[in-house]
């Protein structure tokens, strides 16, 4: 503004000289004086000034300004525009984004795309989350876009656009940074000075967290790294609309791979069941059939005997009393072969019964073994026997009988020797 003031004064003083008629000499007048003022105007015919009045001096002025001449590019650097344009211009460069002249949606889920203006007209498309759309034009409160296959209508109040889209993308992690180069290192802070945390290969990928002046700071490691802007680009990870008809096809074909899986998931379940009963039935084709024989006796008292039968009652109580007999007589065959010099030894043997160490079998204990389990403590010891030798008993459903040298199944149990 002052460098304007002063061509105007200037062309005042050349109507007061005329009027005082005063002549003026045609020349180039060099701004020097004022320290702020670092250009030449070039004044073509000054004779023209002599004559003319106030007010012509200074239409004169303003289509003579049009004609400067800048002495140097640093004077084009420094120099101060008076043009009321400037301000809009400036905003313009600053507020450049790649999402300009683009909106996204910043609802929970997605936004209705409708065929006009109106909340009233058909919906032909929707604009999920994490989408972009290309605006065509503008109708009041609607922008006319376009994405995918869907082109129509959606409503501002619920859209972002330019900068703020970008912001928006960059906080909801729909912005990656791609590295263009191997080698390039992951620092600690932004600078070239800072400690290098990792080095990154061509084409890895990292989530954005922001963008700092030169260095893109990237979420790495659960922490936040720096990587320089130089060696990388910032790609959006925005999809497209999606039209009724497509989502329509897009559910049938959901809804028909769920119902192929389930009818997968059926056989598969049928196979498994068939094997498993294949196998069931191998392994009682194959289970020793073992005969009921009577043995020497083994002296006990009434509390080896109780202890016994509330062993079995924890291992067997709602099992076949053939079942409970054979739990006895593993017990025993234990006691003949060693692992304890009495029934309390072999019980409470690290690694032979888990309810014995557990507080199970303290339990049974406490409240007593039904009368079959008793039974078959009593009748274990006088030497009743329905398994032989065997010194072992497992769950029916997890036996590997393959493994085993013989065995023989009652009720829910395998008996075996390996």
């Amino acid at each position: 503004m002052l460098k304007r003031y002063k061509v105007a004064a200037f062309g005042m003083v050349c109507a007061l000289a005329a009027v005082a008629g005063q002549s003026v000499v045609p020349q180039e007048k060099t701004k020097e004086t004022d320290s702020n003022c670092t250009e030449t105007v070039m004044f073509e015919d000054l004779n023209k000034i002599e004559a003319a009045t106030a007010e012509e001096v200074i239409l004169e002025k303003e289509a003579v300004t049009k004609q400067r001449v800048f002495i140097n590019e640093s004077d084009v650097k420094t120099m101060e525009f008076s043009t009321e344009a400037q301000p809009e211009i400036q905003k313009e460069i600053v507020e450049a984004s790649e999402l300009d002249g683009y909106v996204i949606p910043t609802v929970d889920e997605y936004l209705n795309i409708r065929s006009t203006p109106s909340t009233d007209s058909e919906i032909v498309g929707k604009l999920y989350v994490g989408t972009k759309a290309e605006i065509l034009g503008e109708e009041g409160d609607w922008y006319r876009i376009q994405s995918g296959s869907v082109e129509g209508y959606v409503y501002k109040s619920y859209t972002l656009t330019g900068k703020e889209a970008e912001a928006f993308a960059v906080e909801n992690g729909y912005i990656v940074c791609n590295v263009l180069t191997g080698g390039l290192r992951v620092r600690e802070n932004p600078g070239t000075d800072a400690d290098v945390l990792d080095i990154a290969g061509e084409g890895e990928k990292f989530d954005i967290v922001e963008m700092v002046d030169g260095w893109v700071a990237v979420a790495f490691e659960g922490e936040t790294a720096y990587l320089s802007s130089d060696y990388v680009s910032v790609d959006y990870v925005l999809g497209e609309a999606i039209s009724i008809e497509e989502e329509l096809a897009a559910i049938r074909a959901a809804e028909e791979e769920r119902a192929r899986q389930e009818k997968a998931r059926q056989e598969e379940s049928a196979r498994q069941e068939q094997t498993k009963q294949q196998a069931a039935a191998s392994a009682v084709a194959n289970s020793k059939v073992m005969q009921t024989v009577q043995r020497d006796s083994i002296a006990a008292s009434d509390e080896d005997i109780y202890l016994l039968a509330c062993l079995v009652h924890m291992e067997a109580g709602w099992e076949p009393y053939e079942g409970q007999l054979a739990v006895a007589n593993v017990v025993l065959n234990r006691l003949r072969a060693g692992y304890g010099s009495n029934i309390s030894e072999v019980i409470y043997a690290k690694g032979q019964f888990s309810g014995a160490n557990s507080g199970a079998l303290a339990r049974i204990l406490a409240s007593g073994p039904n009368q079959s389990c008793i039974t078959a403590a009593v009748e274990a010891f006088s030497g009743v026997n329905n398994i032989g030798d065997y010194r072992h008993f497992i769950s029916a459903r997890y036996a590997k009988t393959g493994s085993y040298s013989e065995y023989t199944l009652i009720g829910n149990h395998c008996f075996y020797k390996n």
